[in-house]
Formats: structure tokens, C-alpha cells, sequence
């Protein structure tokens, strides 16, 4: 099957996103786009823009959306599922995903973390520095936002 997008709805916090899926059933990728102009949302996205609405309100902290993880590596998918184990409203830095895989790949963990395709699915907004915020690809003032509807007040 061909590859299907759709651009959501205005979502609190992220704003505009786009959702892809390889075979309507699973997610293959979150991003955050400039455009403002919404798709028509098919029963699979209509799902997923429910569920990321909710998380976004704070009405819901965990998802049931089936995802796609083809075309990531192994080492990718290690990374995802540490992350997974931070808790809702918890931080942890890279150090810490590193010793939870046993690993001293820290740049390599923080560049998996850069390229998750399933923001807020997997939460690498939870991920901090060993000194400061850390990075995230959608910048800065998103990750705090995220942050803060979580509980943690960061400056």
C-alpha cells in the first residue's frame, strides 16, 4: 500500500501535525508542519487525533495506537522502548537511557531521540541533559510546554 498522510486538526500545545501510515492500520510517523489546512480523516486518523487530543488535555496519559516501526534500526527501537519506561510527569537524561540499555552511547542515543518518529508516543520530551533541557526537534518552547502539562515546571 501506498503511503497516506493526513494533516490534523489544531492540537493544544504542538499545534498542526502530520500523521502518516504505511498500511492504514499503524503509525508510521508524528511531525509538527507549518500548514494550517486540516485533511478529511479517515477512521484510522480520526483514532489518532482523538488519542492525541486527549494526552494534549491531559484527559489521557497512555495510548492504544498501533505503530509502524519498519525502516528503524534495532538500536532505534531500544532506544524507543527505554524511553517508554519513563514515567508520565518523570525525567531522565540520556546518561540514564544509556545505563538502562547498558550502554555508553549517549550521542547516539541522543541522536535516536532527535529522529523518533512517534512524538508523544514515545516521550522524548521526558529526556533531559545531564546540565540543561537537552534538545528536541521541535524546539524548546514546545518541550517545555509538554513538560508542563506533565507537572514539571522547567524555566
Amino acid at each position: 500500500m501506498k503511503e497516506q498522510f493526513v494533516i490534523l486538526p489544531e492540537l493544544p500545545i504542538v499545534g498542526t501535525l502530520k500523521l502518516s501510515t504505511r498500511d492504514g492500520m499503524s503509525l508510521a510517523s508524528i511531525s509538527v508542519v507549518r500548514k494550517h489546512r486540516s485533511s478529511d480523516l479517515n477512521p484510522f486518523f480520526s483514532n489518532c487525533y482523538l488519542e492525541l487530543g486527549k494526552f494534549l488535555s491531559g484527559a489521557s496519559k497512555e495510548f492504544n495506537i498501533r505503530l509502524d516501526m519498519s525502516g528503524m534500526t534495532d538500536f532505534q527501537i531500544k532506544v524507543l522502548k527505554e524511553m517508554n519506561k519513563i514515567p508520565y510527569g518523570k525525567l531522565a537524561s540520556y546518561k540514564d537511557l544509556a545505563q538502562g540499555m547498558k550502554s555508553r552511547g549517549y550521542q547516539a542515543i541522543g541522536s535516536a531521540c532527535g529522529s523518533n518518529p512517534f512524538m508523544l508516543i514515545y516521550p522524548c520530551h521526558r529526556v533531559v541533559g545531564s546540565k540543561d533541557l537537552g534538545g528536541f526537534a521541535h524546539g524548546l518552547e514546545m518541550k517545555k510546554k509538554l513538560l508542563a502539562l506533565e507537572g514539571k515546571l522547567i524555566q
